[in-house]
């Protein structure tokens, strides 16, 4: 038998909490212990593994470099114990699926067919959790499943494309007419919306009309694809979207693709899922339901 070695679990409590809230009395008010036992559990932690953790500052702690992916093993050890114990406790108890994916595919693709999932899964409980774009990749690894916009590799996950996607210039039927765009050259000194992070789609749409791209593109720049997408379809200006995220507001006549061609092709939707935990199959099961849904609505035409 293999014996392993444990720090005490007082300690990596005690560890998870100080990270998470970077405050050692939040810390303890959430743990219900003083604030000198978290210091002190905190103390033995750091002498078993024989360097310090965090860099005590005037408003809290901050976790050295090091003992950040310490940090994100911890939390999901501790994670999985407490989903293996409620299913032991209470296995008639609905399962937990977290579930972490970007505001615009949370917003305009998952919570619209997420009631379908509920029908299909009665006993499984979705806890939906967001991150911007910018920063999916670092997505707290307490999550179950990731869904995003490219691969991720991750050790005990498996990462599949669900959906083929592709990005193309919209705008509110009121801006095209106003603005009488009826070609690529036309977009030219119009506000094009902008999405912080994408910056590079519209000169590559640009390039694949063979027109010259302005070297600096007039237009706002927003955090989420759904915010410039709803832009356009406040009159504000020309929209290089997803698909995925337009698709219905396209059916219901609120945008409107200028052109058919050309489209910036090769996105998709990707689903990151764990493999080694408690609720691997539950995890399994919704990616497989990700791409029914997909097959149903949502992908490319």
């Amino acid at each position: 038998m293999v014996k392993r070695t444990l720090p005490p679990l007082k300690a990596l409590r005690a560890f998870e909490a100080a990270a998470r809230h970077a405050n050692f009395t939040a810390a303890a008010d959430e743990l219900s212990i003083t604030h000198s036992a978290v210091s002190q559990q905190i103390r033995l932690l750091e002498e078993y593994l024989d360097g310090p953790l965090f860099a005590r500052e005037a408003r809290g702690v901050v976790l050295l470099p090091h003992a950040r992916e310490y940090f994100l093993e911890v939390q999901a050890c501790l994670d999985r114990i407490s989903t293996a114990t409620q299913t032991v406790k209470s296995p008639h108890a609905p399962r937990i699926l977290r579930v972490c994916t970007t505001p615009s595919l949370a917003m305009k693709w998952l919570i619209p067919r997420l009631a379908d999932f509920q029908d299909w899964a009665p006993r499984v409980d979705v806890q939906l959790a967001t991150v911007n774009s910018r920063f999916i990749e670092q997505a707290d690894a307490s999550n179950d499943v990731v869904v995003m916009r490219w691969p991720l590799q991750r050790a005990e996950h498996t990462c599949v494309r669900f959906l083929d996607d592709y990005l193309l210039p919209v705008a509110s039927p009121r801006f095209i007419k106003k603005h009488g765009v009826k070609k690529p050259a036309d977009c030219l000194g119009l506000p094009l919306l902008q999405v912080s992070g994408c910056m590079a789609d519209w000169p590559h749409w640009f390039g694949l009309t063979g027109l010259a791209v302005p070297k600096q593109l007039p237009g706002p720049v927003f955090d989420h694809h759904f915010l410039s997408a709803q832009a356009a379809m406040n009159d504000l200006g020309i929209a290089l979207a997803p698909w995925c995220l337009v698709e219905e507001d396209i059916q219901s006549g609120r945008l409107q693709p200028l052109f058919d061609q050309p489209r910036l092709t090769g996105a998709g939707l990707y689903a990151l899922y764990k493999t080694e935990n408690p609720v691997a199959e539950t995890a399994r099961r919704f990616v497989d339901w990700l791409g029914s849904a997909a097959a149903q609505k949502g992908g490319q035409t």
